[in-house]
């Protein structure tokens, strides 16, 4: 092998290096070490969420007293039909367990926010049930969150990343007709 070739063979594994892969290729690994494409998209996700999550709980916090926890589970009541669910079924739709869900609600419930009811179908059930102060409470939330997510988040992209985010999540498996964030 000529050093020509070894050279050639070096830029050509570091192009691929960068370039994502669309597919594994025959025979590789699904568990092979990520590339630097690979690996800046996976952290660039985490990092990104995590700085989110970190800043809207801050702003929550300060504005309302209402940790972004709290939060989620008033803003999926507030969309829901009736402005209420299942226990079980809000659990699932924020992906929490339903003993992470019963802590918030119980201090939601304790706040006057939220409260429970025997479930109307299932005698061995109960709703969560936003009460006029959770809408209230959550209408002030809302503009604090929106607030926060264009300027850490939106505000920064522009039409055509937004176009191109949507499309990565849903090639990725995101259902964006899903009627909560």
């Amino acid at each position: 092998m000529s050093l020509r070739n070894t050279h050639e063979e070096r830029e050509t594994t570091a192009r691929e290096a960068e370039e994502p892969r669309r597919d594994t290729p025959a025979g590789a690994s699904p568990a092979r070490p990520l590339n630097r494409a690979e690996r800046a998209a996976w952290l660039g996700l985490l990092s990104t969420h995590l700085r989110l999550l970190r800043t809207l709980d801050r702003e929550l916090m300060t504005a309302e007293r209402l940790p972004m926890s709290s939060f989620e589970v008033l803003l999926t009541l507030a969309e829901a039909p009736g402005r209420h669910l299942r226990m079980k079924e809000l659990a699932t739709s924020l992906l929490i367990s339903r003993s992470g869900l019963t802590r918030i609600v119980d201090e939601l419930e304790r706040q006057g926010l939220v409260e429970r009811r025997k479930c109307s179908t299932d005698a061995r059930g109960f709703d969560a049930v936003l009460t006029e102060a959770g809408s209230r409470a959550y209408r002030r939330a809302r503009k604090v969150h929106l607030s926060s997510l264009r300027t850490e988040f939106l505000d920064k992209l522009t039409p055509e990343d937004l176009a191109a985010l949507g499309g990565i999540w849903r090639t990725v498996g995101f259902d964006d007709s899903a009627t909560t964030c």
